[in-house]
């Protein structure tokens, strides 16, 4: 067994030196502390499998005052190997007789940058993305329904312009959608609603109705946004009357005419085309129904 420990110690160096990741922590290494396995050919060897090259001008001292020490070297004594940053050798060997426990200490550069920073910012999750009110291209784009005038004005309306209902006009780019484009502020919040250009030809919802809130717009840090809008309906095409025949359209109760012109049912006393017919000999003259 002996015979073999100074080809064990040698693998153990080869394999520290060419893998010094798998000894110990990647960092500048300036001391180690731990216990003894040997000190041979140049290397000073710890039980936990850390071997480290001894400098020519090696300085072996007591651990507890520094000062010059009897003791030498050996296998079960506990050291601390002071290395120099710029060689990576050991230029001090700190060795005692009491039990020490095995700890690494690194150059205080690398332990500010490889130390884990204490958080005080909340995660944006919680408190929101913040923002800087830098500029920022907005788009909006409506789409109007069928109904709409050909050649009719589209404005959009916002609590900042006083509710204006001419304030954002905005240009046709096809048969049923208009565009403005705005730079606002990041952190702009706006409430707006669409019109005509008046309070009495506003945007009506899906269910025929005049929406009871706003659109709610909030402009994002980011560099360019679109905010799409669409108008189901204006508040002017309502309408309680019978509406304009559609193709197939039948009667029904809100619709008992819905091609229009006269009603489906002649008026009491009409006469028919052509008249009544001749009435037989005897019979009573035939008269409208009444």
């Amino acid at each position: 067994m002996m015979r073999r420990m100074p080809l064990v110690l040698a693998a153990v160096a080869a394999l520290t030196l060419a893998l010094p990741s798998l000894a110990r922590p990647q960092g500048t290494l300036i001391s180690f502390t731990g216990q003894l396995l040997d000190v041979r050919n140049g290397y000073v060897y710890f039980t936990t499998g850390d071997a480290f090259k001894l400098a020519a001008s090696l300085k072996i001292a007591d651990y507890d005052t520094g000062a010059s020490t009897m003791l030498q070297p050996r296998p079960k004594l506990f050291a601390r190997a002071v290395l120099d940053p710029a060689t990576k050798e050991v230029v001090e060997l700190d060795l005692t007789s009491r039990r020490l426990k095995a700890e690494t200490a690194y150059a205080p550069a690398v332990q500010q940058a490889i130390a884990t920073k204490p958080v005080s910012d909340r995660a944006p999750e919680i408190v929101g993305v913040p923002v800087t009110g830098k500029e920022v291209a907005v788009e909006f784009i409506v789409t109007v329904p069928p109904t709409t005038p050909i050649g009719a004005d589209v404005y959009i309306s916002t609590d900042a312009g006083g509710w204006n209902p001419m304030e954002i006009k905005l240009d046709r780019i096809d048969g049923s959608r208009y565009r403005a484009m705005r730079r606002l502020a990041s952190g702009t919040k706006l409430a707006l609603r669409v019109t005509r250009g008046s309070w009495t030809s506003v945007e009506v919802g899906e269910d025929g109705l005049e929406p009871k809130y706003p659109h709610y717009f909030f402009v994002r840090e980011v560099d360019a946004q679109s905010y799409p809008i669409t108008v189901y309906a204006w508040s002017d095409n309502r309408s309680g009357g019978p509406q304009a025949a559609q193709p197939g359209a039948v009667p029904t109760p809100f619709n008992p005419n819905p091609f229009g012109g006269n009603p489906l049912y002649p008026p009491s006393r009409a006469t028919p085309p052509g008249g009544f017919p001749t009435p037989r000999p005897g019979a009573p003259p035939n008269r409208p129904p009444g």
